[in-house]
């Protein structure tokens, strides 16, 4: 539980946003309860136009999709009007519950 609580921590952090690719999939590793509302927001945070770290960015929707959690469908939404983004962010959705 630290780990997650760590690594949520870090890629969470708009000071150290060149570091959060490592913490972001090892969220989607660790499958914790903290990683999805980690991912979100550090996905949302991402969305902004010219935005540099787009690999980050990306490192989540995957992420995201991997832990299908239903919560993610809003900012995974969001995600598909950006170029580097959209692709991914299909699969992603495609891969999450139907809603109930």
């Amino acid at each position: 539980p630290r780990t997650a609580r760590a690594a949520a921590a870090l890629a969470t952090n708009e000071l150290r946003v060149a570091y959060a690719l490592h913490p972001v999939r090892l969220l989607t590793r660790l499958r914790a309860p903290e990683s999805v509302p980690a991912l979100i927001t550090t996905l949302q945070r991402r969305l902004r136009p010219h935005d540099p770290y787009r690999r980050v960015a990306l490192a989540c929707v995957e992420g995201l999709g991997a832990l299908g959690d239903p919560r993610a469908r809003p900012v995974l939404t969001e995600a598909l009007a950006h170029p580097a983004l959209a692709e991914a962010a299909v699969r992603a959705l495609a891969v999450l519950p139907a809603r109930g």
